[in-house]
């Protein structure tokens, strides 16, 4: 009778060793912010290494309590310290580091390496260039960098994909990709149209770094005459942003459509998430520089392959008024979020709601709807309305999603 009343508490301690034997640890590979990272655990102790790309391995190790791990680092020339807080289902983690004798910390994150992928989405290093392919059941599109953005689609069938190519020169044919059994390489042939071309084309698969957000900020020129000093938003944001070293920014200036399809093009070989900043003037009708319109049909159509855009920001005055933003969601096919103004915005209080907004968005990690939430909450000429003495005039702050 006794031994009966011990079976609950006895099936009880049973279970309780087992799930800590399930708990999720820090030991395997991962992906981080700072390069990959093997890590082997001996009880409270984790040791292993991380390597920067092109750089040598770096030696880490720690002591783990609970889901924390406080670790010390030694690279070539530097040491310091830092610390990770695992996520509850152990496939990635959050923290810190710093260097000896400094006071500042830094972020670090890391999510465990992905297993073998078995498809062909993703961005690709190849013969002819940068490649981005969307696999989505058997169909495969995409673009590749070879003479601008050429364009390449498909079927899969047995790990092979039969495709076709059309080139920015107008030349076209076909060929075959066969990829390898660790899903991170393909081997394949290609030929034109007539038969009289063709060869080798290999590819290797980009990895993303794990923790890292880009911001692309697209500019027109402001100033119209040598009278004008310069002004630049991308200028301020690349130095406003340098705080946070997660944060990829890249600035560059566009002076009408074609400059701004060149940049474009880049786009989808972008292997982590950006938010895609245009600063330029605007009207209901889209973004203006020179005589020239872009409209959200151009704008959506030059982000067609560019999977990681996961936010469109357009700062520009009336942009949000009409039906741009609807539209350059549809000619993207991206199911991603358009934000901008409905009014004709301020300079220094466009600043202020742009800095604020993205600063929401890439360093406290918040969901675009909320953050114009939160700034239209916050800064009283963000929104519709205007206050009698309100020295800054309303921008109507909006956002489609």
């Amino acid at each position: 009778m006794h031994f009966l009343r011990l079976l609950p508490f006895a099936a009880l301690w049973i279970y309780t060793i087992a799930a800590r034997a399930a708990e999720p640890g820090f030991a395997g590979d991962w992906e981080t912010t700072y390069g990959h990272m093997e890590l082997k655990v001996e009880g409270t102790n984790v040791k292993g290494t991380y390597q920067v790309p092109g750089g040598p391995p770096n030696d880490i190790r720690g002591t783990v309590d609970g889901l924390k791990w406080t670790f010390t680092y030694t690279e070539p020339n530097v040491e310091g310290e830092g610390s990770f807080t695992l996520a509850k289902d152990g496939q990635s983690f959050t923290g810190q580091w710093r260097e000896k004798g400094t006071v500042q910390w830094q972020p670090w994150a890391g999510r465990r390496a992905v297993a073998v992928v078995r498809n062909f989405s993703g961005v690709w290093k190849t013969t002819f260039g940068m490649m981005r392919l969307v696999e989505k059941d058997a169909s495969v599109t995409g673009c590749y960098s070879y003479g601008g953005q050429s364009e390449v689609s498909g079927k899969t069938e047995g790990g092979a994909l039969k495709f076709t190519y059309t080139e920015t020169t107008g030349d076209k044919g076909s060929g075959e990709f066969k990829l390898g059994g660790d899903g991170e390489t393909f081997t394949g042939t290609w030929k034109t149209t007539d038969g009289k071309q063709g060869g080798q084309w290999e590819g290797t698969r980009v990895k993303p770094m794990a923790g890292r957000t880009w911001l692309v900020v697209l500019e027109a020129h402001w100033e119209s005459g040598l009278q004008q000093p310069e002004y630049s938003y991308g200028d301020m944001l690349r130095h406003f942003f340098s705080r946070v070293p997660s944060v990829e920014v890249r600035h560059r200036y566009f002076d009408g459509k074609e400059d701004f399809a060149k940049w474009c093009e880049e786009l989808p070989y972008l292997n982590e998430p950006a938010v895609f900043y245009v600063s330029s003037h605007g009207t209901e009708k889209g973004i203006t520089v020179g005589k020239e319109v872009l409209s959200g049909d151009f704008i959506g159509s030059r982000l067609r392959f560019a999977p990681e855009v996961k936010l469109v920001h357009l700062g520009a005055c009336l942009t949000m008024s009409g039906g741009a933003p609807a539209a350059l969601r549809k000619a993207s096919g991206l199911n991603m979020p358009v934000s901008g103004f409905t009014k004709v915005a301020d300079w220094a209080g466009s600043a202020v709601i742009d800095f604020s907004y993205l600063d929401l968005v890439l360093s406290r990690k918040m969901p675009p709807g909320e953050a114009v939430r939160q700034i239209k909450s916050s800064v009283a000429f963000a929104g519709e309305g205007e206050t009698p003495g309100m020295a800054i005039r309303p921008a109507g702050l909006k956002i489609v999603e």
